[in-house]
């Protein structure tokens, strides 16, 4: 579009990257000068993402490009492909997936406890996440206790939803709880 084309040339002009700019070209410096990433591999024993799930490709393309398939650096990564939220600015669940088929010496450890929501929480969550064929089967508990009931509340948009929980919240802080 016009205005794409306008921010690019702005960047070119102010000799500025930005965040996506800067995956890509990091990725094409490593692929195109391997005595570069030769060293950054030898530099960077460890390398650690956090929130794999919401990864994109570039971010997937570095990790693989800093990591070898020899002894260094090992890959850590942690994920929930249940809490996988930013698909809207490129994050790419099939990450997870791949990511035990790139990475051959790979360790799943499953992280079960939640420590934040009661069990009528989990197990509401617990029964809607089970829908979804895309994932890996795990079992939530909690030691948090069974908690109030969940209350489903359908309403017709943001708008009405933000009025319902406001109103909601207000009635709660007004019972004193």
């Amino acid at each position: 579009s016009h205005l794409w084309k306008l921010y690019q040339e702005e960047l070119a002009r102010s000799n500025a990257v930005d965040f996506d700019d800067i995956l890509l070209y990091t990725c094409e410096l490593l692929k195109n000068f391997p005595d570069v990433q030769a060293t950054l591999r030898q530099r960077w024993k460890h390398v650690l993402v956090d929130e794999w799930q919401d990864t994109n490709t570039p971010q997937y393309d570095l990790v693989k490009l800093l990591a070898s398939d020899g002894e260094a650096p090992s890959v850590f990564v942690v994920g929930d492909v249940d809490q996988s939220i930013y698909s809207f600015r490129g994050a790419d669940i099939r990450n997870v997936h791949r990511f035990e088929k790139d990475f051959k010496k790979t360790t799943r450890i499953l992280l079960e406890q939640n420590y934040r929501s009661t069990s009528n929480i989990v197990q509401c969550a617990q029964a809607v996440i089970d829908k979804c064929d895309a994932r890996v089967r795990k079992s939530m508990i909690t030691a948090k206790g069974e908690g109030n009931l969940v209350t489903f509340k359908q309403v017709y948009d943001e708008e009405e939803e933000g009025k319902y929980v406001a109103l909601k919240a207000r009635s709660e802080v007004d019972a004193g709880r």
